[in-house]
């Protein structure tokens, strides 16, 4: 290690220097001490830092959008039970309507008026059987001669079923026709 003094052309002012020669000296200054890289790895390290992990807001925004989310899709859950819900007790009540309109159709005779009950699950049905006559001027229904409303009468059936949903009562109706014959008397007998 060699120390000289040089004069740098100033009056009075004298500048003292290190000078180390290759492997002349105990330790070579480290390179962060340099002046050319010293703000260079000071800015590198304060970007590595910055890098390194999420400030707090990041953080707080991050969990109100993940909690959006979550909240979207508990909703469309909640929306779907409730639509499967209804369109079960829907579907039952078709089914209930369609048995008791086969019950009423399975009878070899029907009399005119009202019925009705309670079924499982909360529902109750009512069914209404009237004859229909057919108008002489406007009904599709039109008789071609006299005789022939002799031998079978129209009959109307309407099923109604009813239950509770939310805070109102729902309806599921049918409604069908049915002829019903008579047996022509032979004419000796009706004498």
């Amino acid at each position: 290690m060699g120390k000289g003094v040089r004069d740098n052309g100033k009056s009075g002012t004298q500048v003292s220097e290190l000078s180390f020669a290759s492997g002349s000296g105990p330790h070579p200054p480290p390179p962060a001490l340099r002046p050319s890289d010293a703000g260079r790895r000071t800015l590198d390290s304060r970007l590595q830092a910055a890098n390194a992990g999420f400030t707090l807001l990041e953080v707080m925004v991050a969990l109100v959008v993940l909690a959006l989310g979550i909240a979207a899709v508990l909703e469309l859950f909640g929306g779907g039970l409730r639509l499967t819900t209804k369109s079960s007790r829907r579907t039952q009540a078709v089914v209930y309507a369609q048995n008791v309109m086969d019950h009423l159709f399975a009878q070899s005779t029907l009399e005119d008026g009202d019925d009705g009950g309670q079924l499982p699950g909360g529902f109750s049905w009512r069914a209404q059987v009237y004859e229909i006559r057919p108008d002489d001027d406007d009904s599709a229904l039109q008789q071609k001669s006299q005789n022939q409303s002799e031998f079978f009468r129209l009959k109307q059936i309407n099923v109604e079923v009813y239950w509770s949903e939310g805070v109102g009562e729902q309806s599921y109706a049918l409604r069908s026709l049915r002829t019903i014959t008579d047996q022509p008397q032979p004419q000796a007998q009706q004498q």
